[in-house]
């Protein structure tokens, strides 16, 4: 009851910045849209071409591009509870909560993920075949969902480095620009040594089924890589949950909590 009660909150409180700021609002949707399908455009050589038909040619690229944007909220969103609740000086009052900080802050990336989402469903329902709309809709939210829990736990281990290390935020950056080369190259495009690293990522796995969920495969074909991705995904959850609880740790034995 209080999960729903805290996640409700939270939904309301990015509505309410919405609402308050309705102009920054439509320009993040349009950008997303516009980048979804201009960047595959430019990758052609043409935007024109790429706009009548490479996004058609390819819509696995536009889709990934999209969940980019989905899977940086999970990566980055640790840091910025951080940073922000730091500046304000109650990332302490958080910590004593009953929640706890981990939980408030795995909440807020559900609300965030949430919001998102018609965004990214909007994109997939224009490349579904008519008649399976809304089956691949609902496989798109269980892989989003799945994937943004895995991107999460990279997000604690990131975070982790904010609490001791503080002013760390070009790091999330950097692993953020990495995640554009997984969404613009095919599993056979990329070199095997790479293909090796990304594998353990969440977001190529999601990648991957998402590809196979436009593409209408037969679910025994990606049933077993979905229950990849989910014990994936828990595992980086377990792995950053621990980090950030040890760091937390850290920087209140140190008097480290409250600065940033």
């Amino acid at each position: 009851m209080m999960g729903t009660a805290i996640l409700w909150a939270e939904l309301r409180r990015g509505l309410k910045n919405h609402l308050a700021y309705p102009i920054q609002a439509a320009c993040e949707i349009i950008t997303v849209i516009f980048i979804a399908v201009a960047v595959p455009a430019l990758r052609e050589g043409s935007f024109l071409r790429g706009i009548s038909g490479a996004a058609l040619e390819h819509p696995e690229k536009t889709v990934a591009l999209v969940m980019v944007f989905v899977a940086l909220i999970g990566l980055q969103i640790v840091h910025r509870v951080v940073g922000e609740e730091s500046d304000l000086g109650t990332l302490e009052q958080l910590c004593l909560t009953p929640v706890g900080l981990p939980a408030l802050i795995m909440f807020r990336c559900a609300a965030d993920t949430i919001r998102m989402l018609p965004v990214v469903l909007m994109v997939v329902g224009f490349f579904s075949p008519s008649g399976q709309v809304v089956q691949i809709l609902a496989i798109v939210c269980v892989i989003i969902l799945l994937m943004n829990i895995g991107m999460l736990g990279i997000g604690f281990i990131l975070g982790s480095l904010t609490l001791v290390a503080k002013r760390t935020g070009f790091i999330p950056n950097l692993v953020s620009l990495t995640l554009l080369p997984l969404a613009m190259s095919s599993s056979n495009e990329l070199p095997a040594i790479i293909e090796s690293a990304g594998s353990v990522v969440p977001f190529t796995q999601g990648i991957r089924l998402m590809e196979r969920a436009l593409k209408s495969f037969p679910v025994s074909s990606w049933v077993s890589d979905l229950m990849r991705l989910c014990i994936l995904s828990a595992l980086w959850l377990v792995i950053g949950i621990k980090c950030f609880a040890r760091a937390e740790r850290f920087a209140r034995e140190r008097g480290l909590l409250g600065k940033y």
